[in-house]
């Protein structure tokens, strides 16, 4: 069974892009590692990684093979637990990361929790930062309306929903039968992801005004329009339940854009019953959204 091993190690160096951090992350020494992909080269007559200065490149042949046998790896280390010689218990803790503006989304979904013994540990962070610390298996699970590239990362679309530009019922007649608001406050996201300035320019084709006041995320975006601060786009999910009591008024556009929720994974990962379970419980829960 050493080719398991050596298939292992392959599959750690491929999607850690480093000999080092694969060798950390299975618990074992940087000559081992080197030399279990030697060996693997060796056997399959073809060369896996371009020995670069700034770390291993993988080769077609390495992508090649992850396709044939990541999956099948994954799979068995969730059964059998490789790292350990048994299977893990269901019950423990799931690191969970999101941006903050979907914390109070994503907590709707997880009530169910306690009752497989499963402790929930959520942090929220930015998309780039989030699918760090997957990579680096400091988070479990993450969700992030970027879908970031990188071979060791999996994503499946969670949800979707437009984008509404909503405001306080003392606002509603200053709104325009068609057209872009004028001459009303307006209330961004700050950060890499102005979600104003982006609903400004699918629907109404131009630049908005600068905004009166500048928040951390979609759930402060709305609490602010809500507490009568100006116009705000926020998710149709978020807003839902203000709209439908009269909390909050939209402004309806043809042309609305559309914001995607990805859950993202890492393929590694050796929580994976755990895992499972949170993915079913959000996936579940989303279809409600």
């Amino acid at each position: 069974m050493s080719h398991l091993v050596y298939l292992r190690s392959f599959l750690s160096v491929y999607r850690h892009n480093s000999i080092s951090r694969a060798a950390e992350a299975l618990h074992l020494t940087q000559p081992a590692v080197s030399r279990h992909i030697k060996v693997l080269e060796s056997r399959l007559d073809c060369v896996l990684f371009d020995r670069l200065p700034r770390g291993p490149a993988a080769t077609p042949a390495a992508n090649e093979l992850e396709r044939q046998v990541g999956s099948h790896l994954d799979a068995l280390e969730a059964v059998v637990g490789v790292a350990g010689g048994k299977n893990e218990a269901v019950a423990g803790i799931v690191r969970v990361g999101s941006m903050s503006g979907f914390t109070k989304l994503l907590l709707s979904g997880l009530a169910p929790l306690s009752r497989h013994g499963i402790r929930l540990e959520l942090s929220a962070a930015l998309p780039p930062a989030l699918v760090a610390s997957l990579v680096a298996h400091d988070l479990d699970l993450a969700l992030t309306p970027a879908r970031i590239p990188h071979k060791a990362i999996d994503y499946d679309l969670l949800h979707e929903a437009p984008l509404r530009l909503v405001c306080a019922p003392r606002w509603r007649e200053r709104l325009p039968r068609s057209g872009a608001p004028r001459g009303l406050p307006l209330i961004e996201l700050g950060g890499p992801m102005p979600a104003l300035a982006h609903f400004w320019r699918t629907a109404f084709g131009s630049n908005p005004d600068i905004p009166s006041a500048i928040v951390a995320d979609y759930q402060a975006a709305l609490d602010a329009a809500a507490a009568g601060l100006g116009l705000a786009a926020v998710p149709e999910s978020l807003c839902r339940n203000l709209l439908q009591t009269g909390q909050l008024d939209c402004h309806e556009v043809k042309n609305a854009p559309r914001v995607s929720l990805f859950m993202a994974r890492n393929k590694g990962s050796k929580a994976m019953a755990r895992v499972d379970i949170v993915q079913q419980l959000l996936a579940d829960a989303a279809r409600a959204w």
